[in-house]
């Protein structure tokens, strides 16, 4: 076992002398975000960040599964305790091992660069133990290449990139410029009205490689801010589950929704004070959060909506709270949410 701050120890350098001695092992970092970084044999099995993207995410990102069939899995992983949400997919036949291959390699590479780029925190590394792995790849990867392109995804992004909140429109002819299939997709997703953050959970790319495309494409004067800006409505999150919190951002962001996620009790009384239209709401402590929310001036008559799998208790209905089914639909969500958005 190994324990260190990141002043102390690179997270880079460990990574590399536990793939040199080919160990099992787990790295966990704790610090402004949370991270896992999987190893067997020295060789990169997983990894993951909280915050961050979810394998379930990417997959409907990529277009391989839908809202519904993620959430189908998640509820089938309770009956197969220990079982991979990409094996259990891959098992009942709703992807190819190519798609969860590509799933995987862009969550695992995103997480790992996100780590990178971390400068305080603590460093945790401890054996693998068999089974110990929430999800594996199909196949290992040389964690040597990918320390190396998470560090140059890493360089790339630190460049430059345009804020989250930009709304950017084409204004010069991208025909005369040299341009890579990941730029050309984003122009694609640019409407003029769309957020930054809009455009990143929509492309399928990770989101800081999203937000230095933009900025390269706006630094040679195909891009410019969009002197149109609709209102994006303020939403409060707060979801006791990762994986439901990720696909109502990735929903919700992706149709222009402004998203504020709430951690705890403390964060949502804050986000109250930015004043949401709406608040979306899922846990086992539905009635805790909803009295917490109701007992703020600011948060008295706030439309609240429930994501549950059951109806409504009573005392929750006496609340004003909506219910959306889980599992949901896009459609459903931004059925229940378009009262709070005003005509462009």
């Amino acid at each position: 076992m190994i324990r260190a701050s990141l002043e102390e120890l690179d997270l880079a350098e460990l990574l590399r002398a536990l793939e040199r001695a080919k160990r099992n092992a787990v790295v966990t970092l704790q610090g402004r975000i949370y991270g896992r970084v999987h190893l067997l044999s020295g060789r990169l099995l997983y990894a993951r960040t909280e915050p961050g993207p979810h394998l379930g995410e990417y997959l409907v990102r990529l277009g391989h599964l839908s809202l519904e069939e993620v959430q189908t899995l998640v509820e089938g992983q309770k009956e197969n305790p220990g079982t991979p949400l990409g094996a259990l997919a891959l098992e009942r036949g709703l992807i190819g091992k190519e798609e969860l291959r590509e799933a995987l390699f862009a969550q695992v590479l995103e997480a790992l660069a996100t780590l990178l780029g971390e400068r305080e925190g603590s460093l945790l590394a401890e054996p693998l133990e068999e089974g110990g792995s929430q999800v594996a790849l199909p196949e290992t990867l040389d964690l040597s290449e990918a320390l190396l392109e998470a560090a140059r995804r890493l360089d790339e992004w630190r460049r430059g990139r345009v804020g989250e909140d930009e709304v950017l429109r084409l204004v010069g002819d991208p025909t005369h410029q040299p341009l890579s299939p990941e730029a050309w997709a984003l122009l694609e997703l640019l409407d003029g009205v769309r957020r930054a953050k809009s455009v990143a959970l929509l492309s399928g790319l990770p989101e800081e490689e999203v937000y230095h495309l933009l900025f390269e494409l706006k630094s040679r004067g195909l891009l410019a801010e969009s002197p149109l800006r609709p209102e994006d409505p303020l939403v409060l999150l707060w979801a006791e589950s990762s994986l439901v919190r990720r696909l109502l951002l990735y929903i919700l962001e992706g149709h222009r929704y402004r998203v504020l996620m709430a951690k705890d009790g403390e964060s949502a009384r804050r986000i109250l004070k930015e004043r949401p239209r709406a608040a979306l709401l899922q846990g086992e402590r539905l009635l805790e959060m909803v009295r917490l929310l109701r007992a703020s001036p600011e948060g008295r008559f706030l439309p609240l909506f429930a994501v549950s799998e059951a109806p409504l208790p009573f005392l929750l209905r006496a609340q004003r709270v909506e219910r959306i089914p889980r599992p949901f639909t896009g459609r459903e969500v931004l059925k229940a949410l378009a009262p709070i958005r005003p005509p462009l």
